[in-house]
């Protein structure tokens, strides 16, 4: 009888408080290429694009930044970025994010969370279309 009323506990427990869902939301919208290239034809200096490369790794606006497996440098990279706007008067945290090759779902959305740590938003990925 006690352990059928420690196993209920637990379970009570576990089902209030241990299996909540604690991966927050982040807001990603998905944009086509073409339509962000020729919105931005005029060639924002403000824009930043995070490749991400065959081989998982990461550039900024074309400069070499870690990898999907550890985007921290990229994180300090926009974070330093985003301070040196703020000095100057200048709100701008969109990024884009392109995908070069394919990327796995964890990878993604540990980048997506590490961009959101560095208050960038909005977070959008460039859709490609691949011809078969």
């Amino acid at each position: 009888m006690k352990n059928i009323l420690l196993a209920s506990v637990f379970m009570i427990y576990l089902s209030a408080f241990g299996c909540q869902n604690t991966v927050e939301n982040y807001p990603v919208d998905f944009v086509d290429r073409h339509t962000v290239f020729e919105f931005e034809k005029k060639q924002n200096p403000l824009l930043l694009v995070v490749e991400i490369g065959e081989n998982g790794k990461l550039s900024l606006n074309k400069i070499e930044t870690g990898t999907v497996s550890d985007p921290s440098v990229l994180s300090e990279k926009i974070e330093a970025i985003f301070k040196d706007r703020e000095k100057a008067g200048i709100a701008e945290k969109e990024i884009f994010i392109e995908l070069q090759g394919t990327i796995r779902g964890a990878d993604l959305e540990n980048l997506i969370k590490s961009l959101a740590a560095a208050k960038a938003a909005p977070i959008r990925v460039i859709k490609t279309i691949r011809s078969k």
